[in-house]
């Protein structure tokens, strides 16, 4: 299904638009007030580096974004059925790019069949950590004497997911798989991952940006770091308003706003950005100044 260009979900990211309006004043004016001339100077000085990892010289948002690869072992999820056939040795490493999960997205869109996403997108935010296919086993499979879902039931969930991210948006597809579309054991560090992978296939469509435990760190930093303002004296404490692992759709939402209110500052020396860069950058990262 190709999304409509004519509604909100394939606008160009408006932060406006994505903060949610009955969001604190606390989170609110951090968002508003975006990103410090330091942190601007800090992520500008993170591409650098990255652009200098992945060949050298200047190099757009799409292609930076596109060559961040994680190493996995075929061998250890090829036992999934829906696992994709890549070009190499299955019980080798293979660095398995954004660039190569967004291609299986891709098949899974014209196919209108998810699950090799789901495999995918879950394999490739696990990487070689051994724990991986055992979580995964208990998302298809069941856990501890609990059956899973069918199959059908969760490419169904998956599907429905993916149609409301075309035509409604990232935040409405978020709150399907938080609630109402639940799959269990699949939570919300692992369905922005598919989420984000999904809406990469779709032209002009503004990112569902991933959201996990270590850009939820990135984000209480920035939090933090502001919490001495008038603005924030009666607000929650920035640790608490980032606990995860199963953060509302409020808070990603808060979150995607940050992250477009960042990207329209980046851009404003005439360098181009995009929000999934900017995100890129955050998840590589060990600290934010």
């Amino acid at each position: 299904m190709t999304a409509d260009p004519n509604n909100p979900a394939a606008r160009t990211c408006d932060y406006r638009i994505l903060l949610p309006n009955d969001a604190s004043t606390y989170d609110k004016s951090v968002v508003e007030g975006g990103l410090t001339a330091e942190e601007q100077d800090w992520l500008r000085q993170q591409r650098r580096e990255w652009e200098a990892r992945s060949g050298g010289g200047r190099r757009s948002p799409e292609e930076l974004v596109s060559s961040h690869s994680i190493d996995v072992v075929p061998a250890r999820w090829a036992k999934f059925d829906q696992w994709p056939s890549f070009d190499s040795d299955a019980s080798s490493s293979l660095s398995l790019s954004r660039g190569d999960v967004t291609e299986v997205a891709r098949q899974c869109r014209e196919r209108e069949l998810w699950l090799p996403l789901l495999v995918t997108s879950f394999a490739w935010g696990w990487g070689n950590r051994g724990f991986g296919p055992t979580r995964l086993r208990w998302v298809v499979d069941g856990k501890a004497g609990l059956p899973g879902l069918p199959t059908s039931e969760i490419q169904k969930r998956l599907a429905t997911a993916v149609n409301i991210l075309d035509q409604r948006g990232a935040g409405a597809a978020y709150q399907l798989l938080l609630d109402a579309g639940r799959i269990s054991g699949f939570g919300p560090a692992f369905f922005t991952k598919f989420l984000y992978f999904a809406s990469r296939t779709v032209s002009g469509q503004c990112p569902a940006l991933i959201l996990d435990a270590r850009l939820a760190r990135q984000m209480r930093g920035f939090w933090q770091r502001r919490a001495d303002k008038p603005y924030a004296v009666n607000g929650r404490s920035a640790r608490w308003l980032w606990q995860g692992p199963r953060w509302s759709t409020r808070r990603y939402q808060i979150y995607r706003a940050f992250i477009c209110r960042a990207t329209v500052q980046l851009s404003e020396s005439g360098e181009r950005w995009t929000p999934e860069l900017v995100e890129l950058l955050l998840f590589r990262a060990t600290r934010v100044t």
